[in-house]
This record gives structure tokens, C-alpha cells and sequence, in this order.
């Protein structure tokens, strides 16, 4: 039998080529999710026998062991909790100019992870009401929190 020795080789280096990675992802059991963003709804699951809300879907409850949840619409408004804006764009959003991204906690409790519209950190801040829309970017179809304001 023999046995393999990994060795880490130390010394100058080189960045490797950006590879692309492409492959299908299974959202049967999310399929409502994705449907619902095209209409402008953004839904949730939750566990019939906990009542524990799942954002993003979950075709399970994790605490229950359980596949018995069914489906919510969020609410369309909260809270801004968190945002940074994002200038090194990660492989496949590099052809969108720099954006913000968010987290907002909604009427209800549930925290949801968004783009922040105005995309300037100047006009946002913790604690700015947010509307929650959808938005077909590049043909990607996005969770948008839209602050309530006008930019100074």
C-alpha cells in the first residue's frame, strides 16, 4: 500500500488564470422562490410543525427533521441593518458597475439579504426604512432594497 505525501511548495508564485465554473442547480423544491421574483414576490418557507421561518427557502426544517413547510410571502418592508458597497465584483457580476448590498430585517422578523438602491453610500445608513422589490438585472432577477428617501 502505498501512502501520499502532500508538500507544500514554497517561492514566488503566480496568480492562475479566472476559471469559470458553470453547472445546473436542482430548485425544484424552491421553484415558487424563483417564480415569485419574477412577479415581484419574494417568499419565504415555514416549518408547519415549529412555525420557524426559513429565508432563503428551505425544503426542510433543520430543528424538526421535517420536509412538512409551506410557503409565505415576506413583507415588502423593514429596517437596513448592514450594507457595504462592493467594488472588487465577484466572476459573473464584473459586467455590473459596483453596487451595494444590504441587510434588512423585515416587519415580521425575517432578515433579508439585498442590492441597495441608491447604489451611493452617501444617500444610506443603518436604520433607513427599506422597500423590498425585485428587479431583472442582466437577466438576473434580484431582491432590491430600495431606500425611502431622496438623496441630499
Amino acid at each position: 500500500m502505498s501512502v501520499r505525501k502532500y508538500v507544500k511548495i514554497e517561492g514566488p508564485a503566480i496568480d492562475s488564470i479566472p476559471l469559470i465554473y458553470k453547472h445546473k442547480i436542482p430548485i425544484q423544491k424552491t421553484l415558487l422562490f424563483w417564480e415569485g421574483l419574477k412577479e415581484g414576490k419574494i417568499y419565504a418557507t415555514r416549518c408547519k410543525k415549529c412555525g420557524q421561518v426559513y429565508f432563503p427557502p428551505q425544503a426542510d426544517c433543520p430543528n424538526d427533521m421535517t420536509s412538512d413547510m409551506e410557503w409565505i410571502e415576506l413583507p415588502k418592508n423593514g429596517v437596513l441593518e448592514a450594507f457595504t458597497k462592493v467594488y472588487a465584483r465577484p466572476q459573473g457580476f464584473d459586467d455590473i458597475e459596483p453596487y451595494m448590498i444590504g441587510i434588512a430585517t423585515l416587519t415580521n422578523g425575517v432578515r433579508v439579504m439585498g442590492w441597495v438602491e441608491p447604489p451611493d453610500e452617501k444617500c444610506v445608513k443603518v436604520g433607513d426604512e427599506v422597500e423590498l422589490i425585485t428587479k431583472n438585472i442582466k437577466g438576473r432577477y434580484l431582491i432590491i432594497l430600495k431606500v425611502n428617501k431622496q438623496c441630499a
